[in-house]
């Protein structure tokens, strides 16, 4: 008989001397960004082509045809930040959160450039041309420049919804009206205040970004001074294709136009089994289990402990058992709360046993239980949170627990036992149905979008018009203008010759009278 562990890379490795050379490069170093994009490469590889990722986060088990490279010079975003200095949420945090993004952006071009590893892209790409570039689309556009360098078709992925910048580069509409701000803490459905405030934060930023591409343009001059690459904005504006992690029964419907694919869900796996422990923990739970998490980024253990206090008292009012990922031994831990320094959170969320997830509002983890038909009790941070803790609750499945309020055990426990309630779960599960009925499993759609733009994206018929058209056009604002001036010479036209009427009238009159007196 054959080994299937040797005929299996055998079979790969022939498979890809006929697949395409695909080229990833994603240089942000957080690893929640990077779960969304690791299947989908490794899928690529999967299928039988070439496949070269360039990341801070190599492959544990790599296929044959699946090759690693490293960017340099950045932390990598694990447990590194803390809760001890957050507070709530203000109109000027929208502002404050962009120039972290941007200042972010700039590092990360920064550090990619000078990694060794953009060199040996290069080097390859002259012995073996890459067929197509798939690059994040996040806090920077410096990656463009290498795809302009290497001439061919460029994938964005957006691990969160998309960025305001994002829009224009491939003509979708971004109506601030109802589509609220990557910024923003909305659902759709939006007051008058706060339309206003999505609209003036959308277009802000929007132009604010301007000022990260000419600093990756400055950086790509400086790395490559002979190569003439245009600015970064202009290689966008060829895009052919954006893969986004959301889809509209969460995030809401709004336009897409073809080169635009909704892979909400892509990095959810088929289910595995828990470790021993914690599945023995969570099978005996007749109760129910409370899973609680903050996602890869935030350090559960720096909560405060006035709040981390509250959180285990309120816990207590509910016979509930609950599974918490803290990275550190818990103070004074009750009976009823297990902890772990990691947790299999989809594996998890899925037990027939859980009831409700408390998170932080990491739009993966929101993904996992909305896939699990679980409700969420949502405690946002920064960043996306906000817009994903609206959505949970504009859908009827989620509650906003407000940080700032987290020392107040009362109010944790009516967050708690509102997200406990039978409503909350019958929403859950519903929603859950609509998630995941799907004609094409995300994965293989993301897998069948990009092979799609090196066969046929040559011809751009998915490409819309509007990316190509200025912004007075787009909106026809030279149409209204010439409208206005016909209406205002229509206008001018009847003042005009009313007032010619009137006179002739007038005149005729004086003559009368004037012939009246002297007779």
């Amino acid at each position: 008989m054959f080994n299937v562990k040797i005929l299996l890379p055998l079979l790969i490795v022939l498979a890809s001397a006929h697949g395409y050379r695909i080229l990833g490069l994603f240089p942000h170093p957080g690893l929640s960004h990077f779960k969304v994009f690791h299947p989908i490469m490794r899928s690529l590889a999967n299928d039988g082509h070439h496949v070269t990722v360039v990341s801070y986060f190599p492959d544990d088990d790599p296929l044959p045809n699946y090759h690693d490279l490293r960017f340099e010079g950045q932390e990598i975003l694990t447990n590194a930040f803390s809760l001890e200095n957050f507070e709530g949420r203000t109109f000027v945090d929208n502002f404050k959160e962009f120039y972290e993004l941007a200042a972010w952006g700039v590092s990360s071009c920064t550090a990619a450039l000078n990694s060794s590893a953009i060199d040996e892209v290069l080097e390859t790409h002259h012995k073996a041309p890459f067929d197509v570039v798939v690059m994040e689309f996040f806090a920077t556009d410096c990656m463009a420049g290498i795809t302009w360098m290497l001439q061919v078709p460029l994938v964005g992925l957006s691990s969160c919804a998309l960025m305001p910048w994002h829009y224009d580069r491939v003509g979708l509409p971004d109506t601030p009206s109802y589509i609220p701000s990557e910024f923003s803490t909305f659902s759709e459905e939006m007051s008058f205040l706060e339309r206003a405030e999505n609209w003036l934060v959308t277009r802000l930023v929007k132009n604010l970004y301007r000022i990260v591409q000419m600093s990756d343009n400055r950086l790509l001059q400086a790395k490559f001074p002979n190569a003439g690459i245009p600015d970064v904005n202009e290689i966008v504006a060829n895009t052919s294709l954006i893969l986004v992690n959301q889809h509209y029964s969460l995030s809401g419907a709004r336009p897409l136009v073809p080169s635009v694919i909704e892979i909400g869900g892509v990095h959810i796996k088929d289910i595995q089994p828990l470790p021993t422990e914690l599945q023995q923990i969570v099978d005996d739970a007749a109760n129910g289990v409370i899973v609680v998490s903050f996602g890869s980024v935030l350090k559960a253990s720096t909560l405060p402990n006035r709040k981390r206090a509250a959180m285990m008292e309120a816990f207590q009012h509910f016979d509930k058992r609950v599974v918490w990922k803290w990275e550190e031994n818990m103070e004074n831990q009750p009976a009823n709360v297990f902890t772990q320094k990691w947790l299999p959170q989809r594996d998890v969320l899925c037990n027939k046993n859980v009831r409700l997830f408390v998170s932080h509002g990491g739009l993966l983890g929101v993904s996992e239980a909305v896939h699990c038909g679980v409700p969420v009790v949502a405690m946002p941070i920064y960043g996306d949170q906000f817009l994903n803790a609206a959505a949970l609750v504009n859908r009827g499945v989620g509650v906003r627990m407000d940080y700032e309020n987290v020392h107040n055990v009362s109010y944790v426990v009516d967050c708690i036992r509102e997200g406990l309630s039978a409503r909350k779960k019958e929403n859950a599960q519903a929603l859950a149905k609509a998630y995941n009925n799907r004609p094409q499993p995300p994965l293989d759609l993301a897998l069948w979008s990009i092979i799609n733009v090196i066969e046929n994206g040559a011809m751009r018929y998915e490409r819309s018009y509007a990316s190509k058209l200025p912004l007075y056009i787009y909106h026809s604002f030279d149409v209204l203008a010439m409208f206005l001036f016909l209406f205002a010479t229509v206008i001018l036209l009847l003042s005009y010759c009313s007032w010619k009427i009137c006179c002739k009238k007038d005149a005729r009159t004086k003559k009368r009278l004037n012939k009246q007196k002297r007779s």
